[in-house]
């Protein structure tokens, strides 16, 4: 046994006990290019505290992220990253709309809305 098949045991046998190595594969790809889309999206706003901007970028980059297995079959000639920049962008802005809608909408036009009649 060499040295890098015991540093390797080592480290795996730690990652196992502290229950690491058990947590699903992340996408790098994807994670990066959803990071890139949250920070685009929280550089643009001015107004934002720190912890705002901390928020904002969290919770841009995790729809980014999230988002990126449904949108990738839309468009399959993009590449995930790609697709998670998009979703990053796009998710968030979308959600704000249809939450303020929801908010000034009644129930009877919600449902109205969604049986197709306008």
């Amino acid at each position: 046994m060499n040295w890098t098949d015991s540093a390797y045991n080592s480290i795996s046998g730690l990652l196992l006990g502290l229950g690491i190595a058990t947590l699903p594969a992340i996408d790098g790809e994807a994670l990066f290019g959803a990071s890139l889309g949250a920070w685009l999206v929280t550089s643009t706003r001015v107004d934002f505290k720190a912890w705002q901007r901390i928020g904002s970028w969290v919770l841009s980059a995790g729809v980014g992220y999230l988002f990126t297995p449904v949108a990738l079959p839309l468009a399959p000639f993009l590449t995930a990253g790609v697709t998670a920049f998009l979703c990053a962008l796009i998710i968030i802005p979308i959600s704000i709309k249809v939450m303020q809608w929801v908010d000034g909408a009644g129930l009877g036009e919600i449902i109205e809305r969604f049986k197709g009649r306008r």
